[in-house]
């Protein structure tokens, strides 16, 4: 049985909250790379008070050509494993975190549904990427994650969004 969006949207807003407390304490930045939820990430991290020390900004790249010319996705990496896939998450991270200079960027990019997909991701399918500034100074780390709901576009775009910001919450918590 999946959860009612508004079980989501309440645990969504408890994952915004941490992220605002635990980056703001650290002085780290958050930005978003958004297509499958359209600015959802970066809305419920700014409904949090506070968050204007931390959220950094968010680009809703819904087209492929926007993902392209915003975020720098490379058009072989759109064409060869089109817009819903590890490697174009992870460029949209990577894209977010140069094009805001923050310091976790996270993206989003997938199949809400009803329709659309393919036989290998359904509709409900999405990946959710992020990229964080190593201590080091190097390159970024850039990873993602293959994630499947079932249930209808609110739900699927909500459970998007918790994915994208319990990934941002484990960076926080990795740089302790």
């Amino acid at each position: 049985m999946t959860e009612s969006y508004l079980q989501i949207a309440a645990n969504n807003e408890e994952l915004a909250r941490d992220i605002v407390e635990h980056a703001s304490a650290r002085g780290v930045t958050v930005s978003t790379a958004e297509s499958l939820t359209a600015g959802m990430i970066a809305s419920t991290i700014a409904d949090i008070p506070g968050a204007s020390a931390v959220l950094r900004g968010g680009a809703v790249t819904y087209c492929d050509e926007i993902k392209h010319r915003v975020l720098g996705v490379e058009q072989e990496t759109l064409d060869r494993f089109s817009a819903v896939s590890h490697q174009t998450a992870r460029e949209m991270a990577v894209g977010s975190l140069d094009l805001y200079q923050s310091d976790v960027a996270v993206s989003a990019t997938g199949y809400a549904g009803p329709g659309g997909g393919t036989e290998q991701d359904p509709a409900g399918t999405f990946y959710i990427g992020w990229a964080y500034r190593a201590a080091d100074g190097g390159a970024p780390v850039v990873e993602s994650a293959r994630c499947h709901y079932e249930g209808d576009r609110s739900c699927v775009r909500a459970y998007a969004v918790a994915e994208a910001l319990e990934r941002i919450v484990r960076v926080l918590n990795s740089m302790d």
